[in-house]
């Protein structure tokens, strides 16, 4: 039984009480043949108050019905709200985390050869004093293609992530606006051609690397700068223009 049902009881029970106390009291000062008349004079004042204090609960449960009513409106509307900040920050993410695999993506081929520690020895070693190409040739060879198949795992992942960052940008339009559809659409497909760019340098890179090691003249040094200068005018075009675009979006609204 909760709070109000119990001052309701009380005041009900306090209610007849004292009426009985006071009917029983003039019943004994009056006399019986008085008691019919005070009974008529009495009834309609104890139905009136009656009638009012039942009035009077009825209202204070309406009352807290309304403000139950309204406080589920706002936890519903609440809700609804975080709901949009969740899914409009995990589209942001999405396609943010696409741009920071393509800025920390290493392009030292070293590190897709992933030498162990004997082999780091035995590459060296070959390197400087070997000159038998067979020698060289079969320990290379499973190098390279594990090098290989590490570097083919980014074009694989720009293809996979074109598709999932297409579907990203859907719901960007529709849960930000027309505006921010475009500029990342912009930034995203930029990110795609870097990563594509980035790929293909690393195959040069690891071809390179082999023709260097095998002793056959190695190709030209692949143009680094101009990879390090896109990627440092999307880190710009994040940190100003993303950034400012969206940022009015990023916030959970306020009640």
């Amino acid at each position: 039984m909760n709070r109000d049902q119990m001052e309701k009881n009380i005041v009900i029970i306090a209610a007849i009480c004292t009426a009985s106390f006071v009917g029983i009291y003039i019943w004994l000062s009056m006399g019986t043949e008085e008691v019919p008349d005070l009974i008529k004079t009495v009834s309609p004042l104890i139905v009136v108050a009656v009638t009012g204090y039942f009035a009077w609960c009825q209202l204070k449960i309406s009352r807290a019905q309304k403000e139950l009513s309204e406080r589920q409106a706002s936890t519903a509307h609440t809700k609804l709200k975080l709901d949009l900040f969740d899914k409009r920050y995990e589209a942001y993410q999405n396609i943010i985390e696409h741009f920071v695999y393509c800025y920390d993506l290493p392009m030292g081929i070293m590190a897709y050869y992933r030498l162990t520690e004997e082999e780091n020895i035995e590459y060296h070693r070959l390197r400087t004093f070997s000159r038998s190409g067979d020698d060289k040739i079969r320990f290379i060879r499973p190098i390279r293609e594990r090098a290989l198949e590490k570097i083919d795992s980014i074009s694989v992942y720009n293809v996979e992530s074109k598709k999932k960052r297409e579907l990203d940008l859907e719901r960007v339009r529709f849960l930000y606006s027309d505006d921010v559809y475009h500029v990342l659409f912009d930034f995203s497909k930029e990110c795609h051609e870097l990563l594509g760019h980035q790929h293909r340098t690393l195959i040069v890179c690891l071809n390179r690397e082999v023709d260097s090691f095998l002793g056959i003249p190695a190709l030209a040094n692949p143009n680094m700068a101009d990879i390090e200068s896109k990627k440092s005018k999307l880190a710009i075009e994040f940190k100003t223009n993303i950034v400012d675009t969206m940022r009015p979006y990023l916030h959970v609204p306020e009640k």
